[in-house]
């Protein structure tokens, strides 16, 4: 068994414990805590069930239907999905409360503190309503997030020792666009015309463009042949290329007049001045074979770079998850385009993000290094942004 299919085999494993614990989380706090007579207990058990079941349905049914066809469905499974996360986040929290005023009063009541099972039901109860309201009204307000348009972020950048050819140089970012999982060629399309009309002097693609196979999906990008930029459109792998079939994409990728940057660089040339481009694979590529590691020597050139032999000329990286971001420093790299993380996607996700990646969204410094991350034009998985917004980058430089 290769080491790829193990890799899937783990991560499906983890992904199904993880939901299956957070079903049986939710059916404590809403079936059984609450105290429901023994047939409304029997009645919400088999709902929480068919809730646990719909989204592994709709993935396995969606393999008998069309592109088209299986969308509403995998849409229905996700946004469930998205709904159950907030009610965990919600009730994880009550719980947290209900512990420590547990025990506050064993440290500090006077008298030993007799629980009472009446006032036990009543506030599991009230609590249980109260998650519902606040769950279905932030869920409303992330699927309406999910369904704006992108917004434009025009951000100006500062590159030490920029050739005055390039001031005012326009490059577009668009990333985590997830082709195949919940966004398809009409949202493709809709980006595309909000890119153009940007009229960048440069497109960069951070990964995860695509989510599904090559034979189901490869009409799905068609749009992607309408971007204009003077100096072109790059592309770097994400993670879920590989998940995909990385080998089948990538042919179809530049079919449509995108240059992928998979541990390579080139010039960009205004006149006589000139900037590097520059682009590495996803960070956990080499699970997926050594050929398809990161290797930032290659993509840099030459042995890693201090501050003595800092290149000439400004190097902006492609690289899709914000990690690389600590290697490349140590290649003089003066700006990094990343993506990833979503922002987030889902408050309060955002809190977890420092267990994997050492920036979420935005600008930041990483030594002589600054890195943007992108929030992700599009979204995967649950149709919600909270506390996120679907993002096109559009960086100025100076």
């Amino acid at each position: 068994m290769s080491s790829s299919t193990l890799f899937l085999l783990r991560f499906l494993a983890i992904v199904l414990t993880v939901h299956f614990l957070m079903h049986y989380y939710f059916w404590h706090w809403m079936v059984k805590r609450p105290g429901l007579s023994h047939q409304k207990q029997r009645l919400g058990t088999g709902i929480v069930l068919l809730l646990f079941l719909i989204l592994p349905a709709a993935r396995t049914l969606a393999a008998w239907f069309s592109v088209e066809q299986r969308y509403p469905l995998l849409w229905l499974g996700h946004l469930w999905l998205g709904i159950l996360m907030l009610f965990v986040f919600f009730f994880l929290a009550a719980d947290s409360l209900q512990l420590l005023t547990a025990i506050g009063q064993h440290l500090f009541a006077k008298k030993q503190y007799i629980p009472d099972p009446g006032r036990r039901r009543f506030l599991a109860r009230a609590l249980a309503s109260t998650a519902s309201i606040a769950v279905f009204g932030v869920s409303a307000f992330g699927v309406k997030k999910c369904l704006d348009p992108p917004t434009v972020n025009r951000l100006p950048v500062t590159l030490p020792g920029l050739p005055a050819g390039f001031q005012g140089f326009s490059l577009v970012q668009i990333s985590d666009i997830h082709i195949g999982a919940m966004s398809m060629r009409a949202e493709l399309a809709e980006i595309v015309a909000v890119v153009n009309n940007l009229t960048p002097d440069l497109i960069a693609i951070t990964g995860d463009l695509v989510d599904g196979k090559p034979a189901e999906l490869a009409g799905e990008l068609a749009p992607l042949a309408d971007l204009k930029a003077r100096h072109g459109i790059f592309f770097v792998t994400g993670n879920h290329e590989y998940y995909s079939g990385v080998e089948q994409w990538l042919p179809i990728i530049e079919e449509l007049g995108i240059t992928v940057l998979n541990n390579s660089r080139v010039e960009i040339r205004q006149g006589r001045d000139a900037i590097i481009l520059a682009g590495v694979t996803d960070y956990q590529a080499g699970k997926f074979g050594k050929e398809h590691a990161p290797d930032f020597t290659r993509a840099l050139g030459g042995e890693e770079k201090t501050g003595e032999t800092a290149p000439t000329k400004p190097v902006i990286l492609l690289a899709h998850q914000p990690r690389a971001v600590e290697e490349a420093a140590d290649h003089g790299v003066d700006l990094i385009l990343s993506g990833h993380m979503h922002g987030g996607q889902i408050w309060p996700f955002n809190y977890l993000t420092p267990l994997q990646q050492p920036y979420l969204k935005g600008f930041y410094q990483h030594k002589n290094t600054l890195i943007y991350v992108n929030q992700g034009t599009a979204y995967w998985g649950p149709p919600m942004r909270v506390g996120t917004y679907k993002e096109i980058s559009q960086f100025i430089l100076s």
